[in-house]
């Protein structure tokens, strides 16, 4: 609830600041993608945090938490969409449609799969969204015009480590076979 609250709070800013226009709209979900990543950052760490962080919340709960807010994006992506950049989706229906709806299919996917399960067709969905939805958030950082903006790429990247490095430390101290 905090997250989607959050992300409603940073959808509503730019309205608020700047009025019901179309760079309100685009701004409003630049930032919203922005804050939901941060609940995902903090989500994929998750498994390398908790050596340091005891209180943190499972890692289903953060990627619960993270999937409440990138819907509250997907609402502001479709007010930009609807209001203001009707002439792009007139111009490429096809593209416009695919992004959304595999978009909002892999967020629904991750919060799907967020709890760990045995099943091994489960749990190679669950890696597939997680990594896919990782990889998406690094390239779209990686390439971002603003260049502070590229420090969200490097912080993802920190947090793939977080996420294997309880794996590393397992291995290591783990006797060596005969």
């Amino acid at each position: 609830m905090i997250a989607a609250l959050g992300n409603l709070a940073v959808a509503a800013a730019p309205y608020a600041l700047y009025g019901w226009n179309a760079a309100s709209a685009h701004a409003a979900a630049r930032n919203t993608a922005r804050y939901s990543a941060l609940w995902f950052l903090v989500a994929f760490a998750t498994p390398g945090l908790v050596r340091w962080i005891r209180t943190l919340s499972s890692e289903a709960v953060l990627l619960q938490a993270f999937v409440a807010a990138h819907l509250i994006h997907f609402s502001a992506v479709s007010v930009v969409f609807a209001a203001f950049d009707r002439a792009h989706v007139a111009q490429h229906p096809g593209s416009a449609t695919l992004v959304i709806l595999f978009g909002f299919t892999l967020t629904i996917l991750v919060g799907l799969t967020a709890v760990p399960r045995a099943s091994r067709p489960y749990t190679a969905l669950r890696k597939v969204t997680l990594y896919a939805m990782f990889l998406i958030f690094v390239l779209a950082f990686a390439n971002n015009r603003v260049r502070p903006l590229r420090l969200y790429a490097i912080m993802l990247l920190l947090a793939l480590i977080l996420r294997h490095l309880p794996l590393l430390v397992t291995r290591r101290e783990s006797p060596a076979a005969p």
